[in-house]
């Protein structure tokens, strides 16, 4: 009698630890929650407004141009290795804007005119209240810096002269230029225009041209007043680019 209840005893207590090990908690979760989760890696953001001024036409004549004057097939600017600073000297957006569009340049342009029918174009063009409008893709060679658009992304300030620009278009190229130096890790320098043709500076071991008639001439944009500013508001956030 004795004997059998210890029996009974020994396998009641032993189905009573089978139960409670069948219901622990570990064993109820969810499959899915056990999986560790992806890292999620915040990319660079910034607000701007697009205005697209791509077709068909000014990607075959960026083609052309990126094949005679850079030796290359195709029209995809892959590494960004740049960026330049203008003013527009039309001190109107839309006047701006419209000129952008256009696919072939103007008969007015008598230099460059004779070295492709592309019109001009840019990546970015930032207005006098700082507003940033996204002209064409990074990614797309634009026809802004002789000798260097195979490797210069563009930012253009709305002005007449470097009178006209102003500070909130100082604050807003810095943001710009930190958003795409952020983005593209390739650049290395930032320059006004006016800067582009000093060979003593590095980023000109960038500079190719396959015409030795196509060369660089002399501009005044954005002018020496604006890219102090801009350096300073720039090396504030710990943003330093060579030039």
């Amino acid at each position: 009698m004795l004997t059998l209840l210890k029996r009974k005893k020994g396998r009641s207590v032993l189905l009573f630890l089978i139960f409670l090990v069948g219901c622990s908690p570990k064993q109820d979760q969810k499959v899915e929650d056990k999986i560790e989760q992806p890292t999620v890696v915040a990319r660079p953001y910034l607000k701007v407004d697009t205005v697209n001024i791509l077709s068909d036409k000014k990607l075959a004549l960026t083609k052309e141009y990126c094949k005679e004057h850079y030796g290359f097939d195709g029209y995809k600017l892959d590494t960004p290795r740049i960026v330049v600073v203008h003013y527009t000297a039309i001190d109107d957006l839309d006047a701006t804007l419209n000129l952008f569009k256009k696919d072939n340049i103007a008969s007015s342009r008598d230099y460059i005119k004779d070295f492709s029918s592309l019109n001009v174009g840019i990546h970015y063009v930032v207005d006098k209240a700082g507003n940033i409008y996204h002209l064409m893709p990074d990614t797309i060679v634009a026809r802004h810096l002789i000798g260097f658009n195979h490797v210069a992304l563009g930012i253009e300030n709305i002005a007449a002269d470097s009178s006209g620009l102003t500070k909130e278009q100082v604050e807003a190229n810095a943001k710009l230029i930190t958003f795409l130096a952020n983005k593209y890790p390739t650049v290395e320098y930032m320059i006004g225009h006016h800067e582009y043709n000093d060979t003593s500076l590095p980023h000109y071991k960038y500079f190719r041209s396959l015409n030795p008639r196509y060369k660089p001439y002399g501009k005044i944009d954005p002018g020496d007043a604006f890219m102090t500013k801009l350096r300073y508001r720039l090396s504030s956030d710990g943003v330093v680019l060579k030039e």
